[in-house]
């Protein structure tokens, strides 16, 4: 009974082991990108941020405006495609527990040692925080100290994920996956999808769009991003996986 029930998580024996070297190539893109936004967001005059440069500029802002729209659907996309061809090769229980490891043990080590840095300049900048970062970060360590009663919307009262927020949802995402592996590679789904690519891949395309585009006018950024991330991770259903990305 279990043996079969197993068989339900083994993939479909159609992948290769060439390497698409072209994602590798988006992904440093991407995540290059990346880093330019956050930067830029040090310097936006008219946006919110944690902490801002005394030198501010609306101009910087149009640039940024370009990546906004596609700069995490990107990366996600990426993402999905990378886990999708990684999953066929590895055995379910090693895979989670390897993508467990490599994904929540960076999120914790940022949580506690490189979130507060950004904490620690916030408040000085925003309240004018006068202690030294060793004092600091004894009083963060410490969950009920009353120094963070004004920055209490984290994870943990004031222990927040921040920008990591990327790898807590790939971390959520992965799960997702993998219960849904049985239903994702079974046979009529499969068939499903490549009469629908096949015969009507735009209105697929659009299918997935147009409830994004209605969320995106009515849901706050910070909520329209997880259904946001979690259509575009799964939009290599409508590739070719066949081929490995790591």
């Amino acid at each position: 009974m279990l043996k079969n029930i197993s068989t339900l998580w083994q993939p479909p024996l159609t992948h290769s082991s060439s390497r698409l070297v072209e994602l590798d190539w988006l992904r440093v893109l991407a995540f290059g990108l990346l880093v330019f936004y956050h930067t830029g967001m040090l310097y936006t005059q008219n946006w919110g941020f944690h902490f801002k440069s005394t030198y501010l500029s609306s101009g910087i802002e149009n640039a940024m405006l370009l990546l906004s729209p596609w700069r995490m659907g990107l990366i996600w996309f990426i993402s999905g495609a990378a886990l999708s061809c990684l999953i066929q090769k590895s055995v379910i229980l090693s895979f989670l527990f390897s993508r467990t490891i490599k994904i929540l043990l960076p999120l914790f080590i940022g949580v506690w040692l490189i979130v507060p840095i950004q904490l620690y300049a916030q408040m000085h900048q925003e309240i004018g925080l006068d202690l030294n970062y060793f004092q600091f970060y004894l009083a963060f360590t410490d969950l009920s100290n009353p120094l963070f009663s004004q920055y209490q919307s984290g994870i943990w009262p004031h222990v927040d994920v921040n920008h990591l927020w990327y790898l807590r949802s790939l971390w959520e995402f992965t799960l997702l996956l993998v219960l849904l592996l049985p239903i994702l590679w079974s046979n009529w789904l499969q068939v499903a999808l490549e009469s629908l690519i096949k015969c009507a891949f735009i209105w697929a395309f659009l299918g997935l769009l147009v409830p994004l585009c209605v969320l995106k006018l009515s849901w706050p950024s910070e909520t329209f991003r997880y259904p946001m991330g979690l259509v575009f991770f799964n939009l290599w259903l409508f590739t070719d996986t066949s081929s490995s990305v790591l």
